[in-house]
């Protein structure tokens, strides 16, 4: 069995788990906030010290939300680091994988708010790869959950169905995204493989114009140099 590392930084409870061959997994739980160039280290060097003298790993996964984007970049940039030194391949993969949802393989809708006022469904098949989130109005959202017969989980804690009640959370960890991993077909590890990692966006960065009159638009930066 091949030595891998995980990273969920994706969320708040964020998580680093380390798979050494057929050994149980050895994981680091902790708050993963505004600090998580910090705090994401520590745990890191404390597993990355259990390799066997000589071994090295073979495939680093990297959680890529939907959830905090900062935290998935910095998680990303990690993990190339280690990569180089250790000449395995990151995969970014969908926080969604690493549920007891889809580690019990059953089909799903994962939902969530996408803010500015519209919301995003998932389809997450048994064992395969999720599709893209697609976004929709509340309206359109309410309608499409009230026809859903599959199961419906979020990752969002702040997401409630229309009449209040709550829906499933589920909360993704390292270790399950190792877990997940395993269940992938080849074709789809390899999809991953060969996809740069990055944090899953629901929609295009915003970008501030910059306001008339500002330097930039009046050609002023050039002038300075």
């Amino acid at each position: 069995m091949p030595n891998i590392l995980a990273i969920e930084t994706s969320v708040t409870a964020a998580s680093i788990a380390l798979s050494i061959g057929d050994a149980p997994c050895t994981s680091k739980n902790f708050e993963s906030h505004r600090q998580q160039n910090q705090l994401l280290f520590p745990p890191l060097q404390q597993l990355l010290e259990l390799l066997p003298d000589g071994e090295k790993l073979d495939l680093i996964i990297i959680g890529t939300g939907p959830g905090s984007y900062s935290g998935s970049r910095i998680s990303i940039a990690a993990a190339q680091g280690i990569a180089a030194a250790h000449a395995c391949d990151v995969v970014g993969q969908s926080s969604f994988l690493a549920t007891n949802t889809f580690l019990d393989k059953r089909e799903a809708i994962a939902v969530g708010d996408a803010r500015r006022g519209s919301f995003f469904i998932a389809e997450v098949p048994k064992t395969s790869l999720p599709q893209e989130p697609k976004l929709m109005s509340r309206e359109d959202f309410d309608a499409k959950l009230t026809q859903e017969s599959r199961s419906i989980f979020t990752l969002d804690s702040n997401i409630q169905f229309a009449d209040g009640s709550s829906i499933p959370l589920e909360q993704p960890t390292a270790e399950k995204h190792i877990l997940a991993w395993h269940m992938l077909s080849p074709e789809d590890q390899a999809v991953l493989r060969n996809t740069p990692p990055a944090p899953t966006y629901l929609r295009a960065p915003f970008i501030t114009k910059a306001k008339p009159g500002h330097p930039l638009l009046r050609g002023k930066v050039n002038e300075r140099k």
